[in-house]
Parts: C-alpha cells; structure tokens; sequence
C-alpha cells in the first residue's frame, strides 16, 4: 500500500491546523495535535523537504525516535476525534 509522501513542513502545519480546530471541542487532543505539529517542525528543520516515512527509513538519530512517537500519537489523536466527532453526530441526531 502507497503512502502520502508529504513534506515534514506541511504536515507540521496540519496537525497545528487541527490543533486549533479541536482547541474548544476535545482540549486534551488539541494539545497532542500541538505536540505532534512542533515534533513535526523539529523533523522539518532537520531534514528539510523529506517527508515521514524518508526521515524513519534513513536516518536513526534521537529525533527519528521522536518522530515516530509523534506519527503514533498523531494517529491516535486523529482516531479520537474522528471517533468523537461521530458519536456526537449519532446522539445528536436522536
């Protein structure tokens, strides 16, 4: 299976994208979001124009270990909302 090849820059600015739409609804997953978005532009300093997956495949300096944190937490988080965001729809709804 193919994966999205985006820069460590834009993603970076997607999850401090996400963090701000989820600052009021879900706080605890906002700040993940804040998180992940500043690893993300740590990553993007470092090794710049290279997307996630080229930064975990080539290097294994302490930030790579920090960057795959941050890909799982960001993970995380975005099932969290996802899964929050449907269940207040479905409540809703009745």
């Amino acid at each position: 299976m193919a994966s999205v090849q985006m820069p460590l820059t834009l993603t970076a600015i997607l999850f401090a994208l996400f963090a701000v739409a989820e600052w009021r609804r879900l706080p605890v997953v906002a700040r993940v979001y804040l998180g992940v978005a500043t690893a993300f532009a740590l990553g993007a300093l470092a090794y710049p124009g290279m997307s996630i997956s080229a930064v975990l495949d080539g290097s294994r300096d302490g930030l790579v270990y920090l960057l795959a944190a941050a890909r799982v937490a960001a993970f995380t988080a975005v099932l969290v909302s996802v899964a929050t965001f449907l269940r207040e729809r479905a409540f809703d709804g009745s």
